[in-house]
């Protein structure tokens, strides 16, 4: 009777634990790299991490790429995402968080108004782990515009008066990182739809 029950239990921690493995196996290995800003504290991977929570359709695994004395090859990428129990590998580097100043001339040589951005710049990569392919390549651009500055005359680029207060860096920069991670997150959120779970 003891050895029945134990086959019993054995039998059921066997069917328990298969839809486990295949449900990690279909999950989203998220990666993302971002550099200091010079001009605000980043939040840009917990603004992510907030929105990929509410994803239920699959798994979300974040993870960070592990640094190898070389970048990793494509061939090394994908067995590290399959080690991780991931379907998809998604790859964000993001290379510059900056500010950059546009001008648009109005009158020529008399008045100038000047654009300060906040800008994200980077690349997007998904992978499919089990096809050992790449998806899609995309380029992150992203900006936030801050108030114009006006220049009569004087075409100074490096004026005071064009400056973006101190106070205000953080907010600007903080809209920055909540349009590029909402468009993170669609693009993350695209995989979890159709049929492609089905092979």
């Amino acid at each position: 009777m003891i050895r029945g029950s134990f086959c019993l239990a054995a039998i059921l921690a066997i069917m328990i634990s298969v839809p486990a493995v295949s449900s990690a196996q279909n999950g989203i290995v998220v990666c993302l790299k971002a550099p200091e800003c010079p001009w605000s504290d980043i939040h840009f991977e917990e603004k992510v991490d907030v929105l990929l929570a509410s994803m239920n359709r699959v798994p979300i695994i974040r993870r960070t790429l592990p640094i190898t004395p070389q970048p990793m090859g494509f061939e090394d990428m994908v067995l590290w995402g399959q080690q991780q129990g991931g379907r998809y590998l998604v790859d964000v580097t993001i290379d510059r968080i900056d500010l950059e100043q546009r001008k648009v001339t109005f009158l020529p040589w008399i008045v100038f108004r000047h654009r300060v951005y906040a800008v994200m710049e980077g690349t997007l990569r998904i992978i499919d782990l089990r096809k050992g392919r790449l998806v899609d390549l995309k380029r992150i651009e992203c900006d936030v515009k801050a108030s114009d500055k006006w220049q009569v005359v004087d075409d100074d680029k490096t004026d005071a008066d064009l400056m973006i207060p101190a106070d205000e860096k953080p907010i600007l920069f903080d809209r920055l990182e909540e349009r590029a991670a909402a468009w993170l997150y669609e693009e993350i959120k695209k995989l979890t739809r159709g049929n492609h779970l089905d092979g």
